[in-house]
């Protein structure tokens, strides 16, 4: 059939007449024909197919015997004359590469390319106005990459089996060593990944992992144990390969397996299977996207989701407006002028083009498709779903990124792994890309998993931490999948300048993650005594355990960081403490190393002190409040040997045992309709409280009435302003970090254990309600407090058997906070909410306390006095007595009683 097409030729092939036209008549033909794609008919060429009446047989047959001779020495000797002008003159068609590697491709599909190659016929030259220079680049990846043969069997090779006396030749690569297989072997068709790798007989498991693409094509070992390269051209599949072995072509590296592009590749560490287990550390979901213990990737917001305050790029023509001077600037008027001159020629492109020119940053081809009308927002399986914006921004291409969005680009799309271009410009440091997809309005901050600012962190990029920090839209102690805050990444990263820039916006150094690690366990883990004493300073906890029990002086100690392990010991960390295992530092070190003769020393020297009276504090509880606060609230004694309290049911809101009808009819509720944060007059909750009592920080202003505090209705479910607006204080729940501890003679107490400015919102008075009545008739009455309702019933809170860490708030006759009616969910004035809010600033390490009241005490001084210690105290057992001695000697003194006959108060 027409096999000489490089020269005008003509073909006579003869049929018998008693024969029907068809693949039976010259099976050769056909056959050979069928083996090739339809593209290797050259145009100038035809062929003419006589049929011959029955009396011409013996033309037929020399007709006949002569084609089929010929198609027989084609196909023996791909080295003859029409073979070689075959191949030569071949035309370029994407999926059927020519020229010397054509025999063995043709009609031949890759392995790893769920479409045969023969799907896509050509049938004659391009159509006319497609520009091949456009395409040149995904036809020179087709033409000169050779992919691999993991899923294909050659035949049996007897003598191969044999030589290797019928065991398995496979050999594995592991952390860089090499090792053979030598198992037996049940098939003896031969395999291999590529043709640069000999034939070899392979046991079923080898044969199994060589069908998973787990053979590296470059050298033909198996990627058993070590670190490489992953690239998964879909979901279903993986591609393993040495970073060394993958191939390249005009500067780009793509994967030795199916040919994409492998700038995206994974790189991942499989351990040995033998191997131990390395030592504990405080771990959590590995991300996809990076190697890091600490990560959070893993998506969970749906496909296509936008942040509020970022919008897709409006459709407009391209041009430089709104794009800065500079070089990018001047490359693009460039571009624009250059299409001005060229844009009569007709040019035709294919969408996944666009993202590999915006990779390569080749501005005048972006210009050209996307005014030829291509999809800026196509998004390839082939490039993980990333739309040509990630890669403009991934590369720091700010012209393109410009052009791109005026074409209509969405600034917020998501690819797989639910990163945003801006997360892109992020993670590769490219600040002024960034800085431009933040003006157009890009999504910054993300409730759902990873933020910027966590990539930014992880990074150590300063600047970009910065420029993040300064929209004022971030979160700085945002937790991703994790739990993991952004300076929590930057501790296991060792980034200390993007610590003390957290620091100073306000991180807080005592949030844990989904192992209750808080960021000074990672910097005891990384072995960084610089971030591990900027961390103490910040008043992180050196106390504090995760879910294993270990505190940071354990990871420390396990780790071998001598530095970490003598900063510790030198601010207090107990060296005796055991983790859930059993252990303590000492045991979880090498004997006679420097960590070990460091805590033998520091336990030597404690014994030798144990007769001290002073009692060294101990952790009795990490959290009373079992994770339903939003801060743990951790419980010590320095005192005793009593244990955490457990004669009750910590609770963090208020509960009922009997029926109280309170009204929760949202349709009862009054409610503002601001569409703002609630700071304007206009807010109905805030003309109920008379004004809105808070601040932009959440405090209560300077002028609230502290003696005589008014009622304060804070924004409801009816609202229809936003949850984060600032008349939501209370509902937000305890913000500040509290610390329940024994007091010398007080019992239980509650102090803070950071600096609290006045006006801040401590806790909520939290227990059952109950009535006057049933209050009347409970034997233990030290935890009732009355909610002073004027009309109707009285009511109490009692936190007796129910209640939150304020059941343990001692009283104070200095108080340094006091507590306010707040109305919230419902608005019954019957049951208003008791908060507790700073009446002054107060000092880390100073006891919380509140005034119990008169009444209070005129019951309570016959059993027991106020031991407060104040210098003032007006129920202490001296104030009690003076007080005494007072009323009888105006008693036996009548004359010294005012005119109104009753006895003077004592003095404020």
């Amino acid at each position: 059939p027409a096999l000489f097409r490089s020269l005008p030729s003509v073909l006579i092939l003869s049929i018998p007449g008693s024969t029907p036209l068809g693949p039976s008549a010259f099976p050769v033909v056909f056959s050979f024909a069928g083996s090739c794609s339809p593209s290797i008919l050259f145009p100038g060429s035809f062929l003419l197919c006589l049929r011959l009446p029955p009396r011409f047989s013996l033309v037929n047959s020399f007709f006949s015997l002569f084609s089929s001779l010929l198609c027989f020495l084609l196909i023996l000797s791909p080295h003859s004359v029409p073979f070689f002008l075959l191949s030569t003159f071949l035309p370029v068609y994407p999926g059927l590469p020519p020229g010397p590697h054509f025999p063995s491709r043709v009609g031949v599909p890759n392995a790893s390319d769920p479409s045969p190659l023969l799907s896509r016929p050509h049938w004659g030259p391009p159509d006319p106005g497609v520009s091949n220079e456009t395409s040149s680049l995904e036809t020179e990846r087709f033409e000169e990459l050779p992919l691999c043969s993991c899923r294909m069997e050659a035949p049996k090779i007897q003598r191969l089996s044999e030589a290797a006396r019928n065991h398995c030749m496979a050999t594995e690569s592991a952390d860089g060593e090499l090792s053979g297989c030598g198992s037996s072997i049940v098939k003896r068709e031969t395999m291999r990944p590529s043709s640069r790798v000999p034939l070899m007989v392979l046991c079923e498991t080898h044969r199994a992992r060589m069908v998973k693409h787990h053979c590296c094509p470059g050298c033909g070992y198996f990627c058993t144990a070590g670190t490489f390269l992953e690239c998964h051209p879909d979901f279903r599949v993986t591609h393993r390969f040495h970073k060394s072995c993958m191939s390249q072509l005009n500067g780009m590296i793509f994967c030795p397996h199916c040919g994409e592009d492998a700038s995206e590749a994974q790189e991942i560490t499989i351990a040995r299977a033998e191997a131990p287990t390395p030592a504990p550390r405080p771990t959590g979901q590995e991300p996809p996207d990076t190697p890091g213990r600490a990560d959070t990737s893993q998506p969970r917001s749906p496909a296509g989701a936008q942040c509020g305050n970022g919008v897709p790029g409006g459709g407009g023509g391209i041009s430089t407006l709104g794009l800065g001077p500079g070089l990018g600037r001047e490359q693009l008027e460039k571009a624009l002028i250059i299409h001005e001159a060229e844009r009569r020629k007709k040019l035709r492109f294919h969408p996944r083009q666009l993202y590999l020119s915006v990779k390569q940053g080749e501005l005048q081809k972006v210009v050209l498709m996307l005014l030829d009308n291509l999809d800026p927002n196509f998004q390839s399986d082939q490039q993980s779903k990333r739309t040509p914006l990630h890669a403009a921004a991934q590369k720091g291409h700010l012209e393109i990124c410009h052009v791109l969005l005026q074409a209509g680009a969405n600034i917020n799309a998501v690819d797989k792994m639910r990163r945003t271009p801006l997360m892109e410009a992020v993670v590769s440091n490219q600040v002024e890309t960034a800085r431009y997809i933040v003006r157009r309005g890009g999504c910054v901050y993300s409730k759902d998993g990873s933020t910027c600012l966590h990539h930014a962190a992880k990074c150590g990029n300063l600047a970009m931490v910065s420029l993040l920090l300064a929209t004022g839209q971030v979160d700085v102690n945002a937790q991703d999948n994790g739990g993991w805050t952004p300076i929590i990444w930057a501790a296991e990263h060792k980034h200390i300048e993007v610590i003390r820039l957290l620091l100073t916006r306000g991180a807080d150094v005592t949030l844990t993650d989904n192992e209750e690690n808080i960021c000074l366990h990672w910097a005891s883990f990384t072995g960084s005594a610089e971030i591990a004493e900027v961390l103490l300073n910040a008043q992180c906890n050196l106390h504090a355990v995760n879910f294993h029990g270990d505190t940071p002086l354990h990871i420390a100690a396990r780790e071998s960081y001598h530095d970490c392990v003598m900063l510790f010991l030198s601010r207090g960390a107990d060296p005796e403490v055991r983790n859930k295992e059993g252990d303590c530092p000492v045991d979880l070190t090498l004997e006679n190393s420097e960590v070990w003769f460091a805590l033998q020393l520091n336990r030597k020297i404690r014994q030798g002190i144990l007769n001290r009276a002073m009692r060294t504090e101990r952790i009795i509880s990490r959290d009373v409040a079992r994770g339903y606060e939003n801060v743990p609230i951790p419980c010590v004694n320095a005192v005793d040997n009593e244990p955490c309290p457990e004669d009750y049911k910590y609770i963090s809101e208020n509960c009922e045992t009997s029926t109280m009808n309170i009204d929760r009819n949202i349709t009862h509720l009054q409610h503002c309709t601001c569409q703002d944060d609630c700071s304007s007059s206009n807010c109905l909750c805030g003309q109920l409280s008379i004004r809105c009592w808070y601040d932009k920080d959440g405090r209560l202003l300077q002028e609230f009435n502290k003696i005589e505090p008014p009622l304060i209705f804070e924004c409801n479910q009816a609202c229809t302003c936003w949850r984060n607006c600032k008349n939501r204080v209370v509902q937000s729940g305890i913000k500040v970090r509290l610390q329940l501890y024994r007091t010398a003679k007080m019992g239980w107490g509650v102090r803070a254990l950071q600096t609290i400015p006045q006006g801040t919102f401590i806790c909520e008075y939290v227990g059952e309600l109950i009535s006057d009545a049933e209050a009347d008739v409970r034997e233990d009455d030290s935890y009732l407090f009355d909610l002073d309702n004027k009309d109707g019933e009285v009511y109490c809170i009692d936190a007796r058997y129910y209640g939150n860490v304020s059941r343990f708030i001692n009283h104070l006759c200095e108080p340094n906070i006091i507590p306010v009616r707040v109305f919230m969910v419902h608005q019954d004035l019957r049951f208003p909410r008791i908060a507790f809010f700073s009446s002054r600033d107060i000092r880390a390490g100073e006891e919380l306390g509140f005034d119990y009241g008169d009444r209070f005490w005129d019951i309570k001084s016959k059993y027991f006095t106020c031991q407060c210690g104040a210098e003032k105290c007006k129920h202490s057992a001296e104030a009690i007595a003076m007080e005494q001695s007072r009323l009888a000697r105006l008693e036996a003194h009548p004359e010294l009683l005012p005119d109104g006959g009753g006895l003077p108060l004592l003095g404020p």
